[in-house]
């Protein structure tokens, strides 16, 4: 597995953001703060929109197009995410490939057609903090063993890796990334702000795939160690 290591201060980034930044919204796709996703940009407006950025400050608004909704500006998302550009690199037939890491969540309160790509006029949203989340952090990462613990024989590539340096904020996002397959509830956990409630929503999601694993295994017990 490639290694990317982000060299920056990002809670200077977040301090100094720009007003106004590149908005690039996608159906199917939400993005969460620190994490990564690679994007391969083929568009002529969104490749300018990549060398605005890359000559500038490097930053990039994704949100979710939500696919039910027609009107454009109604079909974006007002919460989303401020990423960095940490990789920009040519690709075949002039296509562009770049890799984005999670800044912060932001509040979308304008859209602008100033130029062939919109832009965002943004504020920053932060994570509210619980007051006990040692017994949330806890469940979480004995059920991410769990699940390695069941994978133990099978592909490694389907094991969770969890920063145990990490904050319940940070793990709670890595997880929504990694585990919530639909938009919408990825687009839920986004959108809230208390991170007591995004790990009780990881728990859930966590308990509910380790049941239907063990169905797919068939593991009589769930308490074994041991993977027939």
């Amino acid at each position: 597995m490639k290694s990317l290591y982000v060299d920056f201060d990002e809670d200077k980034i977040i301090s100094n953001l720009e007003d106004v930044v590149p908005l690039f919204p996608l159906g199917n796709m939400v993005f969460f703060p620190n994490t990564v996703i690679p994007l391969h940009i083929f568009e002529e407006r969104y490749k300018q929109m990549i060398d605005d950025s890359a000559s500038s400050h490097n930053l990039i608004c994704m949100t979710l197009m939500q696919d039910d909704i027609k009107d454009d500006d109604l079909a974006i998302s007002k919460i989303g995410c401020v990423g960095r550009i940490i990789s920009n690199e040519e690709g075949d037939e002039g296509k562009k490939n770049i890799i984005l890491y999670g800044i912060t969540r932001i509040h979308i309160d304008e859209i602008i057609y100033s130029k062939p790509y919109r832009q965002a006029k943004i504020n920053v949203v932060e994570s509210k903090k619980t007051n006990d989340n040692d017994p949330l952090y806890k469940r979480i990462t004995d059920l991410v063993g769990e699940w390695n613990l069941l994978l133990e024989d099978y592909n490694e590539n389907y094991k969770i890796k969890v920063d145990q340096s990490s904050s319940l904020s940070k793990l709670t996002d890595s997880l929504s990334s990694i585990i919530v397959s639909s938009p919408s509830e990825r687009q839920y956990l986004l959108e809230e702000l208390d991170e007591g409630k995004r790990a009780v929503k990881i728990i859930e999601v966590l308990e509910s795939r380790i049941d239907y694993l063990i169905g797919k295994l068939e593991i009589p017990d769930k308490d074994s160690t041991s993977i027939n």
